[in-house]
């Protein structure tokens, strides 16, 4: 049996209760400290979905998909965060292969905590795809803006992608989004809902029922020092989407 690193717990107990993005993330304004390093194990299980994507170059059906993404993140400044992310898929029926690097240039937070209306942050990230995958790389800008509102936290992330080379480097630039809202009285366990969502190009949006919007109820559990689990399934809402989205997010700081 293949190992699936955190993802078994994470269907276990849910089971018991185009391009396309296969890890689901509300980025925070909060970056890591000076000196201080992350790890990360992503992985994301697409239950059911009625779609086709393209892997090495062969159709393939994206339900019964796993994605893992291995990310190790470190603090230049107290404000400064660089990262690393290492990206494998395995459909349903083929071998688990590493298909993308991504690297994160700066992620920065602009003002201390409470300073402004909104707590801003600039989020930087260039797609590195195998060229047998994509012909094409990627860059995302993300707008992070975050608000705490008594025992709740809204963020809100903003996307800006445009593919910088290959076949599609002639397309516009794309608009994505992430927004999230938690329940906070409780550090250790706070429930909460994520929206996330794919467009289409800014000059000319796709149809409704083309793009990609996709509703996660949310949990996280803080426990010990400096370990964090997050966990989400994600409904699809439009024909564009897959069905059921299972998620996990296992970070350690150090």
């Amino acid at each position: 049996m293949k190992r699936r690193f955190l993802a078994l717990p994470l269907l276990i107990l849910f089971c018991a209760a185009h391009s396309y993005s296969q890890f689901y993330k509300v980025y925070g304004y909060k970056t890591r400290a000076k000196k201080e390093a992350e790890l990360v194990l992503w992985n994301t299980y697409i239950a059911q979905s009625d779609l086709q994507y393209s892997f090495f170059g062969k159709q393939v059906d994206r339900q019964g998909l796993w994605a893992h993404s291995a990310e190790i993140e470190y603090g230049i400044t107290d404000r400064l965060t660089v990262a690393l992310y290492f990206d494998f898929e395995d459909p349903a029926g083929e071998s688990l292969k590493h298909f993308r690097t991504r690297a994160v240039f700066f992620r920065y937070r602009f003002a201390e905590k409470g300073e402004l209306f909104f707590d801003p942050a600039l989020y930087v990230e260039y797609y590195l795809p195998k060229k047998d995958y994509k012909d094409y790389e990627e860059l995302e800008v993300r707008l992070i803006l975050e608000k705490d509102l008594g025992n709740f936290r809204v963020i809100f992330n903003p996307m800006f992608e445009k593919k910088t080379s290959g076949s599609k480097v002639a397309e516009g630039i794309e608009f994505n989004y992430a927004a999230g809202l938690y329940y906070r009285k409780s550090r250790g366990i706070q429930p909460g809902i994520e929206f996330h969502g794919k467009m289409g190009e800014m000059s000319g949006l796709e149809p409704w029922e083309e793009q990609r919007h996709v509703v996660f109820p949310t949990v996280d559990f803080r426990f010990g020092p400096g370990f964090h689990w997050h966990l989400g399934a994600g409904i699809g809402l439009t024909d564009g989407s897959d069905r059921l989205i299972l998620k996990s997010i296992f970070s350690y700081k150090f």
